[in-house]
Parts: structure tokens; sequence; C-alpha cells
């Protein structure tokens, strides 16, 4: 019988529900610091995805995002060896977007320097962002319950990061002129001609192709589906991403559906991670490739 226990450990930008975070004993999901205007936020505990949605629009300025200290991460271990978890897994956000990776190494390093053998601690850069690593937490944290080994779970969640697919597209370009991830100029006439960019956001986050109208959007992303998705394992997990609730959503969905035959996991909110730099009139999905 396997005697090991496992603790899980991520940040907010996981965009994990809320509902999945309750249920799961073995999770611990650490808030990411938000200023605005000024005043500071914790993502999850300082206002719901819609709440933090409403704060955009009426900032003055763009909202920003700070890492998580290794301090943080390290009280989280500590708790996790006093509860007599013998294994602790950390998956962060990408490494190259935040410092988070780097707090969880160096919270790791002294944690061990302090408990030479408590436990085994493995930390993972997702090398993405939202439901691209938040799905396979979940699946791990479940797994492990399931009396799985460390092993096991670590080689999924690599296996599943290794092989996953992120797109998302906003529906203006107002808070990516703000943000100046586009120039005034360049956003200007983006909005004027319908111009929406298409963005893989695994890894550094890049436009992949620039489409004309919000129907296009969805055209170009059952494409990447279509032509990506991985069709060795059978009902391979897709989930849909939106911010505010639109009828696209929906429209993805079934179009997604048709394309693999299943339905897709679910609709998942997008956290301040992605919607500071895009706003919330926004849309995605994100799916398990070859």
């Amino acid at each position: 019988m396997n005697q090991e226990k496992i603790f899980f450990i991520t940040d907010s930008a996981c965009d994990i529900p809320a509902k999945d975070e309750q249920e799961l004993e073995n999770l611990c999901i650490l808030p990411i610091p938000v200023t605005a205007d000024g005043k500071g936020y914790y993502e999850r505990e300082s206002f719901t995805p819609e709440e933090f949605y409403d704060l955009i629009d009426s900032c003055e300025n763009i909202p920003s995002t700070s890492h998580i200290p290794a301090i943080a991460f390290q009280e989280k271990y500590e708790q996790a060896w006093e509860k007599g978890y013998t294994h602790l897994v950390v998956v962060t956000i990408y490494s190259g977007a935040s410092a988070m990776y780097q707090s969880a190494l160096m919270a790791k390093n002294a944690f061990l320097e302090e408990h030479p053998d408590a436990m085994r601690i493995e930390v993972i850069d997702s090398n993405c962002y939202a439901m691209g690593y938040g799905y396979p937490i979940i699946q791990a944290c479940h797994k492990a319950l399931e009396g799985e080994s460390f092993e096991n779970v670590v080689s999924y969640i690599k296996d599943y990061l290794s092989r996953v697919k992120i797109y998302f597209s906003p529906f203006t370009l107002k808070y990516v002129k703000k943000s100046g991830r586009v120039s005034c100029t360049a956003a200007f006439v983006g909005e004027l001609i319908g111009l929406r960019p298409v963005i893989s956001a695994v890894g550094t986050t890049n436009i992949v192709e620039k489409v004309r109208g919000n129907a296009a959007i969805l055209t170009t992303m059952v494409k990447f589906f279509k032509e990506q998705r991985s069709k060795v394992e059978e009902k391979a997990p897709y989930m849909i991403l939106v911010a505010r609730d639109t009828e696209m959503s929906e429209e993805l969905a079934k179009a997604c559906e048709n394309v693999a035959g299943y339905p897709p996991v679910g609709v998942f909110k997008i956290g301040a991670a992605i919607t500071i730099n895009t706003g919330p009139q926004i849309i995605g999905m994100t799916f398990l490739g070859d």
C-alpha cells in the first residue's frame, strides 16, 4: 500500500474554480498580490473574477501583479509537513512572466536546509497560464488521493504541460493599448478595421494570427483545435476560457464538440494574470496536443 501523502501548492494564476479548491483537501492556492490605483488586493481573497473585471473597468491605470514571496511558500511547506505530508508538488505560472517559480525554489532550499529529510519537494514551472496548468493540478490531486505514487503524479503533470496548447483573443484592443503591449497608433488602426490578435499563451505570449472581426476568432481557434489536438489520446481534455460571459463561449464549445465528438470539460473564468493585459472582453481555449 502506498504510504506517501502528497500535497499540492500553486498560485492563483492557475484559475482553478473555487469549488474544486474547496473540495480538494490536498491543495493550497496562494493568492497573487494585485495593485490597482495604489490600493493592494489579493486575487481570490479580495475579489471574485467578476468583481475584478469591474475593478479593471473602473481603474484609472492598468492594475499590476507582483510575485508571491518565498516566505509565503515556505510557510505552506512547513504547514504541510506538520500535517504529516511526505511529498510536496509545487506548480507555478510561467517563470518568464513572474518570479513565482524562483520564489518556490528559494522556499524549497530554505525549508530543506532546516529540515533536510522532512519531505520530497518537486517544483515545476508550468510554462503557461490559467487552466493550462490548473486542470492537470486538479487531476493530479485526485490521483494522489486515490493512491497514485509521487513519481506518477509528477510524471503526469510534466507530460500534460509538455503538450498543452492555450489560445486566447480580446474582443477589443483598448486594454492591450493601455498595458503598452501594442502602440496607441496600432491599436487605434486595429480597432478601426476590426483587427483581433489570436495569442498563444504557452511560454512567452505571442500573436500567432491576426483576424478581422470577432467571428473570425472562433473560426481560427477551431482551426487550431482541429489541427493540433491530441489524436492519440481518447477524449483528450479541452476547455473553453472566458472572462465576462459571452454567447461566443457556447458557440466555441459547440464548434469544438463537432470536431472532437465530445464536449469540453467546462467553461472556466480567466483571472487577473491574463485579463490585466487584455481586459475582460476575451475568449480562449486550452487543449492537449500530441
